[in-house]
């Protein structure tokens, strides 16, 4: 490997100045180092030229930090393949500022895998159509997040089983085993698949994931992972397949990929700062597919969060910690550009002592709950030239929904065809106390000084409200009427002219026209109540990828006495379907007095159904988990609910 030595004296000052923009900024030109990596052809023990390049990144990354820690800064180029590890950058105490960078010599062809390939399989005895191997892990289940409410026990399973590219559906029993499903026993020691009709196992690539980190960027400055994609990590719920830890700063990920892993894709925290993810893709990782908390300074641009919490829905866990994209106590963040569509989960959820957040021209489409959330947060937060659109599902709660937060703006954008109400307002009365995890501060949060200015916010049925607030009232109302700027808005509801708005006045569950809105806010005096011109929503109308459907429920816990009854009402969401899903039941068999029913027992493209379970003074007091399965074909979607007995 040829190293060029450049003048670096005095350059930690020059790469290290106070950044003008919250955006990482580094100088690839100092990279005066070049390694190949190879795993077809490279070997570690090789001196990583082109000619000779290594066999893994891990050995490229020790070399170069070797080389950054002698003032030397690196380029490492992957060439095409898949990469079975796990890497680190851990800080120093002799690290320079000297650059890093990881790039796939061609974008999208480098695949760093946390799975290994299954061989060996044999038919299982009891049905040919599965197929079994042995199983040596005893993960068991994750720890929970004590924050949230319970997690199903299957929402904290790490297991990842992919026949030929396929993602299987994890399922907790071997009943409950249909096409398109894996089933691991522990006790047993044994790994039950049953893929796709006419699969031969023995001929096809089976990834099971093993590796709970793909890449690790911990206390260190100045690096950059371009055009790589990251899967099949097995990380637990609330962590990341990719993370970027501690004081590290001047991180870019460019043309990154984070798809199909257990927990989320790409997690940056504690406190990372001047940081970029530009032209990069979360996609369908069970928890949410971009993770920020405690950071400072960063900038998303161009990015996708979509299709992402299928290990959370899977035990009708939607919301909590989890989203496209899950910001956390983030100061000075810019968001531009950025499509956050098809997750089970919000859009995206600014979550607590979130400020100065610009954000402009974010789709946030036909999302399972709100397509933004913004949650107790002291603000200034801006949104501009967005979109908010068709979170249509019977879990919705609105378009843009606030939360004891302050200072918001909305100017520019479209609201429309949002379930339960465009705007909403929900919180606690008197306010919410907040902290500022970087000066200590404390404060009260009651939403208030919300600029709501030259938006077409639309409701496309009677039951879609224009505005809800289901929680102002008395000083809090005060507090947020008085503060409010709303000016050179165009509201629509064809179907709903009569009582669009829901406000606490003069009596909470008031529902007003646009007249009473304007005369209890004293504001809209500019705006109309007019069929918008156009098609305002017309970048809305995302069609999904591939063909799939949804199974969620409304409930993820009930509680009955015995001898009593109760029932959860069953949705089926189609993406691209247009099928018959049958519907069958997995946890009643067994459970001395507890019958189910579900009615009906098929969904045909889309629509509900209706779960009854019903006990006997016989029933055992407990708590019993009860999967709904939907399959079609060879695809098997599931959702675990809970039920106690007391």
């Amino acid at each position: 490997m040829q190293i060029h030595k450049a003048a670096l004296c005095g350059l930690g000052g020059i790469l290290f100045a106070q950044f003008s923009l919250g955006q990482a900024t580094v100088n690839e030109k100092l990279e005066t180092a070049h390694i190949y990596v190879d795993a077809s052809t490279g070997k570690d023990s090789n001196s990583g030229t082109s000619s000779k390049p290594l066999k893994t990144i891990g050995a490229a990354a020790d070399i170069a930090q070797t080389n950054n820690q002698s003032g030397i800064g690196t380029l490492v180029t992957i060439n095409p393949g898949t990469y079975r590890e796990y890497i680190e950058l851990k800080k120093d105490k002799k690290d320079t500022n000297l650059p890093i960078t990881f790039q796939a010599a061609t974008p999208g062809t480098v695949i760093i895998s946390g799975a290994k390939t299954y061989t060996g399989w044999a038919k299982y005895s009891l049905n040919d159509s599965i197929s079994t191997t042995g199983w040596t892990h005893q993960w068991g289940i994750c720890p929970q997040q004590t924050s949230c409410p319970y997690q199903q026990d299957i929402v904290m399973r790490r297991e990842m089983v992919a026949v030929n590219g396929v993602v299987l559906t994890q399922v907790m029993s071997i009943d409950a085993m249909r096409q398109g499903t894996f089933y691991v026993d522990e006790h047993g020691d044994q790994l039950y698949v049953w893929p796709k009709n006419g699969t031969d196992m023995n001929a096809s690539t089976v990834d099971v994931a093993d590796k709970p980190t793909l890449f690790l960027i911990q206390n260190k400055t100045n690096v950059v992972l371009r055009g790589l994609t990251f899967q099949y990590a097995n990380t637990c719920h609330a962590s990341g397949a990719v993370e970027v830890q501690g004081s590290s700063t001047n991180i870019l990920f460019d043309n990154d990929t984070f798809q199909w892993n257990n927990g989320q894709g790409l997690s940056i925290q504690n406190p990372t700062t001047y940081f970029t993810v530009q032209n990069s893709t979360a996609v369908h990782n069970g928890d949410s597919g971009f993770q920020e908390s405690q950071t400072n300074h960063g900038l998303w641009q161009s990015d996708v969060a979509s299709y992402n919490n299928w290990r959370g829905a899977q035990g009708a866990f939607y919301a909590c910690n989890t989203s496209g994209l899950h910001a956390w106590e983030v100061h000075h963040d810019t968001v531009n550009d950025l499509t956050t569509s098809f997750n089970q989960t919000y859009g995206v959820h600014w979550d607590t002592d979130n400020a100065n957040v610009t954000v402009n021209n974010i789709n946030a489409t036909s999302n399972l709950m709100t397509g933004v959330f913004v949650e107790k947060n002291e603000g200034p937060m801006t949104f501009d030239s967005s979109y908010f659109c068709h979170q249509n599902s019977t879990l919705a709660v609105g378009g843009f929904v606030l939360r004891n937060s302050e200072d918001i703006s909305l100017t520019n954008s479209v609201i429309l065809d949002n379930n339960n109400a465009q705007i909403a307002m929900i919180g606690l009365k008197g306010g919410i106390e907040v902290t500022n995890w970087e000066t200590g501060a404390t404060k009260n949060l009651i939403t208030q000084n919300f600029t709501n200015k030259s938006n077409t916010i639309q409701g496309n049925n009677s039951d879609q409200l224009l505005v809800k607030d289901s929680y102002l009232d008395g000083n809090d109302w005060n507090t947020f009427q008085s503060t409010l700027k709303s000016s050179a808005n165009t509201w629509w509801n064809a179907y709903n002219s009569t009582t669009p708005y829901w406000i606490p006045t003069p009596k909470a569950g008031t529902k007003e026209d646009f007249s009473g809105w304007k005369d209890a806010t004293d504001k809209d005096g500019s705006s109309s109540f007019a069929k918008p011109s156009g098609s305002p929503a017309s970048a809305c109308n995302l069609t999904p990828s591939g063909n799939d459907y949804w199974i969620t429920i409304d409930n993820a816990l009930l509680i009955v006495k015995p001898g009593k009854s109760v029932t959860y009402n069953v949705a089926l969401t189609p993406l691209n379907f247009t099928a018959t899903a049958d519907l069958s039941l997995d946890g009643v068999t067994g459970i001395k007095g507890l019958t189910a029913t579900l009615t009906p027992n098929s969904i045909t493209k889309q629509g509900t159904a209706t779960l009854k379970v019903t006990t006997t003074s016989s029933t055992p007091k407990g708590t019993y988990s009860i999967t709904v399965l939907a399959h079609q074909g060879s695809r098997t979607r599931t959702v675990t609910t809970q039920l106690t007995v007391n």
